[in-house]
């Protein structure tokens, strides 16, 4: 038997060893992860039933602890406990690495047939592409004289399917041995078992324990102080996030108004600055303005001028005109009478 499997071994592909190198591997891991696991779960039991710790409520095993104050806490409000909720909230947040190995295992039996097929898809895949090219090579010749390299390539080819079946062989007795195992030692059903001895001794023991006042006072003012710290960081939390919103929401608002704010000072300073150009131009035209009518004022003032000196000369000329004029009136009225008197 030894013989036979290590001649099958030495026809395998490379690829066929590296599957059942792995299906091994899973077998191995399996069966160390499910002793350790049944190992954890043992120790929690055993914590579990220890006389002292029962009576004490404090146990070696941080997630019995949180159990155990979380269950005061809720016994403690008065209200109704919902103990199976409150195990499976502590064995989900502390345990959950316990949960991934359990799925590890129980999924191991159908990851283990899956690579056994793998490998027994890949060797007939190989198989059949080597006698299809054996025939397709003695095609062309006479079948006669080809009969014992066919005969020998088909019994070659047989070989090759009987040893790719050995993966899934393997995949197969891993499985087998893995679910035997798994019947023996149900790491599931073990850690049922805990959590409903737990469940039995909360609401078996510890409550009535709490109800006749056996739980020190300090304990429970305790649990009921990290509620009300616990309650007051959770009001705070949500009163800081409100007043954060807000804040958020105004500052997002002002900076709008800001951005829109300094958009229009912009605007006006461009027209600002468009206007101070127009007052400049505007401004010098008024200069050459103010230049060229003191240009003509002045030379109105001598115009102005020389008429006064022109009139002044008419004046005079006119009261010479005049004084003329009289004299001639004199000397026609002197003419006059001398002529009535002649």
């Amino acid at each position: 038997m030894v013989s036979y499997f290590g001649n099958l071994f030495v026809k395998l592909n490379p690829f066929a060893i590296l599957i059942i190198a792995a299906i091994l591997g899973i077998l191995g891991a399996s069966l160390v992860i499910n002793a350790i696991l049944h190992k954890r779960y043992k120790v929690l039991q055993w914590d579990l039933e220890d006389d002292n710790n029962r009576k004490q409520a404090i146990f070696e095993s941080k997630v019995l602890n949180s159990i155990v104050d979380d269950y005061k806490m809720a016994a403690s409000l008065n209200k109704e406990i919902n103990t199976q909720a409150i195990i499976e909230k502590h064995f989900n947040n502390q345990l959950s690495f316990l949960y991934l190995c359990e799925r590890f295992v129980k999924w191991s039996v159908s990851l283990m047939i899956v690579l056994g097929l793998l490998g027994t898809f890949f060797g007939l895949t190989l198989s059949v592409g080597r006698l299809v090219e054996l025939l397709s090579s003695s095609g062309n010749t006479d079948v006669l004289e080809n009969m014992d390299s066919i005969v020998g390539g088909l019994i070659n080819s047989v070989k090759g399917m009987s040893v790719a079946f050995i993966t899934s062989l393997f995949g197969i007795a891993s499985s087998i041995i893995l679910t035997v195992v798994n019947i023996i030692f149900n790491v599931e059903q073990k850690r049922e078992a805990v959590m409903i001895e737990i469940e039995e001794y909360l609401d078996n023991v510890l409550s009535n324990s709490i109800d006749k006042g056996e739980i020190k006072s300090d304990s429970l003012q305790g649990v009921q102080m990290a509620f009300s710290v616990e309650e007051f960081t959770t009001k705070l939390e949500n009163a800081i996030k409100e007043i954060t919103d807000v804040l958020s929401y105004r500052f997002a608002s002002a900076t709008g108004n800001i951005e829109e704010f300094s958009s229009s000072l912009l605007k006006s300073v461009e027209k600002f600055d468009d206007s101070l150009k127009t007052f400049a131009e505007n401004t010098r035209d008024f200069s050459e303005f103010n230049y060229h009518l003191k240009n003509n004022i002045q030379r109105m003032s001598i115009c102005f001028d020389d008429f006064t000196e022109d009139l002044k000369k008419n004046i005079n000329n006119m009261s010479n005109i005049s004084s003329q004029v009289e004299r001639l009136s004199k000397s026609i009225d002197n003419l006059t009478e001398k002529i009535d008197r002649l």
